[in-house]
Formats: structure tokens, C-alpha cells, sequence
């Protein structure tokens, strides 16, 4: 029977060295093991399960700390291989996100045919609807790429698994705020009417809440599916930067694959992500599915997937050894 805190000082092993574990990331684990302990032993349910919330809190913190000191080490320290990999591979990662917004934009050919026949704060105010898809996409393609097939430790994955929680947290910022804010500004140019009322992809993750609440509450409101969808929607999409990043990690770790072959898997399963994301859309407008289940289907299957191929890879290494 584990510990608490065991699995994830499992995890943290995997990725910290031992001396980061040793200094850090043991003695937390140690005293959350003991003060939970203590509490079993004499009879003090509640106040366990405020040892084991308050516990895993300081845990995550050192354990994220502990990434953050380690990234942050003197870029000297790193072998060449890890630093021509990282570097390659954020390198490409922003060449395929810079690629992909361009051409998810619009009205980019239609400026390039006819430049001054449209007002360029178009593409403007375009570019942050663009970028949760291009961020996730160009993110995947970006270590495929750039770490398919080739040498790179523990502390590489760490950098571009921080570097992927940053990415989800703007892309929810994006999402939540500055896209509805940017797609009104749009509508209004293209419209010319100054007081266009905002539709449901041009109000903010807050008021999609509110308009929530007060259908729950029995008020009657137009869209109130699709109200519900986009809200988890955006949730769900904040957290695809980090989904498929762990799955790209996954996939470049499987063995000697080859590049191409990564790439057409990663094809596959954007493909297979954005099908089950716009295709479960239909069946909550029409009734079948919950909002929620519908928008975190597809995050729950790379998930699932990327766990799969990680205890298949982990039980080949077992045996193999």
C-alpha cells in the first residue's frame, strides 16, 4: 500500500536529480508521511485529510520550485547535446507557431492580392484566435521535429514541460479575455456599427459563468448550449498546450522511431483531437452528450493514450532489463 505523497515523488524522481531530491523533495515528503501517520494512528480523520491538502500543497510548490531551480541553472552546466536540442527545438516551435498563425488568418491572402482594400488591424485582431490552435499545434510539431530520433535527458523534458504550462496559462488568459475582446474589435470594423451586441464567442470566460448560472437558476436565454460549450471549451483548450506536449514527449521516447513517422502520429492526433472536440460540439447542441463531457473528451483521450505508451515503454525497459 503506497505512502501518501509516494507517487509523486515517483514522478519528480524521473525528472530531478538526486541531489535536488535528496535536499528538497525528500524531507517534504518525509514529514507529510509522518504528520499523516501520526493523525491515522490517533483516530483524527479531519485533521488528516487537512495534513495530507496542506502537505501535497508545500509538495507541489517544492516540486515545482525545484523545476524552476533546475531550468534556471547556469546554461553552462548543460551537456552540448541538451543544449543544441533545446535549442532546436524551441527554435522550430516558434517557426511552426509563427507559420500556422499566418495561415490561420483569414484575410491574409486577401491582403497580400488587394493590400490596401483591407484594414490591416484585421489580422491583428485576428492573430489571438489563432494562436491557442497554433500554439498547441506548432508546440507538438516543434519536439517532434526537434527531438525525434535524437539524444536528450530529463532536464531538457522538464524545460519544455514548464515551458508548455507557461503556454497553457497564456493561452487561458488569451482564451478567457483577450480573444472575446479581440473578436468584438473585429466584428465592429467589418460591421461599421460601433454598438454591435457581442455573440457568444465575444464574451468573456466570466460572463459565459453568469449567463450559465442564471440558466440554471430557470432564466430563459438564447444559445444556452452553446453557451455551455464554449465555456468548457475554453478550459479544455487551455490545457491542450500541456496535453500534447506530454503526448509529443511520449511519442519522441517510444525508441528509434522515425521523424516522419512522429510526424504523421502528431498529424493523427491533431486530427483525432480537433474531430472529437468540433464533432462533440453537434451532440451537445443536440442534447446528446454534457457540455463538459463533450469539451474534455479529447484531452481525456491524448491523455490516456500518452499514459498507455508510457507503461508500454516502461514494461519493454523492465523486461528488457
Amino acid at each position: 500500500m503506497s505512502r501518501p505523497g509516494d507517487r509523486l515523488r515517483s514522478v519528480a524522481a524521473r525528472v530531478y536529480s538526486a541531489t535536488t531530491m535528496e535536499r528538497l523533495i525528500d524531507p517534504v515528503v518525509a514529514d507529510l508521511q509522518k504528520e499523516c501517520s501520526d493523525a491515522a494512528g490517533s483516530g483524527e480523520r479531519w485533521r488528516r485529510g487537512w495534513l495530507l491538502l496542506g502537505g501535497y500543497g508545500a509538495l507541489l510548490k517544492v516540486v515545482v520550485a525545484a523545476g524552476w531551480s533546475e531550468a534556471m541553472a547556469p546554461h553552462r552546466s548543460w551537456a552540448l547535446d541538451d543544449r543544441r536540442a533545446l535549442t532546436r527545438t524551441l527554435g522550430l516551435t516558434s517557426f511552426f507557431i509563427v507559420i500556422l498563425t499566418v495561415v490561420l488568418e483569414q484575410p491574409f491572402l486577401t491582403v497580400v492580392l488587394h493590400p490596401f482594400s483591407v484594414d490591416p488591424r484585421l489580422l491583428l485582431y485576428l492573430v489571438p484566435q489563432a494562436l491557442p490552435i497554433a500554439v498547441t499545434v506548432g508546440a507538438t510539431l516543434g519536439i517532434v521535429c526537434g527531438l525525434g530520433g535524437r539524444p536528450f535527458s530529463r532536464r531538457v523534458s522538464a524545460w519544455i514541460v514548464g515551458l508548455a504550462l507557461v503556454a497553457s496559462v497564456v493561452s487561458f488568459v488569451n482564451l478567457a479575455w483577450i480573444t472575446p475582446a479581440a473578436n468584438q474589435a473585429y466584428r465592429i470594423i467589418v460591421s461599421g456599427r460601433a454598438d454591435l451586441a457581442p455573440g457568444v464567442p465575444e464574451l468573456t470566460l466570466g460572463e459565459l459563468g453568469r449567463q450559465i448560472e442564471l440558466a440554471a437558476r430557470g432564466r430563459p436565454m438564447q444559445w444556452p448550449l452553446d453557451i455551455a460549450f464554449n465555456y468548457h471549451t475554453r478550459w479544455a483548450l487551455a490545457c491542450s498546450p500541456l496535453v500534447l506536449t506530454l503526448f509529443a514527449l511520449t511519442m519522441v521516447r517510444a525508441g528509434s522511431v522515425k521523424r516522419w513517422a512522429l510526424g504523421v502520429v502528431a498529424c493523427g492526433a491533431f486530427f483525432g483531437y480537433y474531430l472529437l472536440l468540433y464533432g462533440g460540439r453537434y451532440l451537445v447542441l443536440g442534447g446528446s452528450v454534457p457540455a463538459y463531457a463533450a469539451a474534455w473528451v479529447p484531452n481525456l483521450c491524448i491523455g490516456l493514450v500518452s499514459v498507455v505508451f508510457t507503461a508500454m515503454r516502461s514494461r519493454r525497459l523492465g523486461l528488457a532489463s
